[in-house]
């Protein structure tokens, strides 16, 4: 099989970045599954920005060889932009969350990391929320163009 890489990578990061964002708001907003939800939803949201990276760059070369989809392309560069603002601030929350938990398991008061992990949180959050919603826009697109002279088939 020829397949090429981009609609395989494509779908990892369709999958991995909005599911990190729910695990990264999860974690954020309910204190009890930070640490656990929050390190898989930090590792997934890495990933998601690794995949969405190896995507932009294998799309750009599958347009070479197919033709240029200009919306689906359009959306491209603002999608990686979210994921890659996405990604660094779940794992910079993440580290933030682990560090604030590990100095209150000592007894050591952290007030001003304290405010600092709940703003990064939040960023983090709506950083999530916007990820989403760029790959949304990216992959219907992309989706559009791939499958808009398909003819549709009628059921009898």
């Amino acid at each position: 099989m020829d397949l090429p890489l981009h609609p395989l990578v494509v779908h990892a990061a369709v999958v991995l970045v909005p599911l990190a964002a729910v695990l990264v708001i999860t974690a954020v907003f309910w204190a009890r599954v930070r640490v656990q939800v929050g390190a898989v939803g930090a590792v997934l949201a890495l990933l998601g920005t690794v995949s969405f990276f190896v995507a932009h760059r294998s799309g750009s070369a599958l347009a070479e060889i197919v033709g240029t989809p200009y919306e689906h392309m359009a959306w491209a560069d603002p999608a990686l932009a979210a994921a890659i603002v996405f990604g660094v601030l779940a794992v910079a929350w993440y580290v933030q969350a682990v560090l604030l938990h590990r100095a209150a398991a000592r007894g050591t008061p952290a007030r001003g990391r304290s405010i600092a992990e709940r703003v990064t949180g939040i960023l983090a959050s709506v950083a999530g929320v916007v990820a989403c919603v760029f790959t949304f826009l990216v992959g219907h697109s992309g989706a559009e163009e791939v499958w808009s002279g398909v003819a549709a088939a009628v059921v009898a």
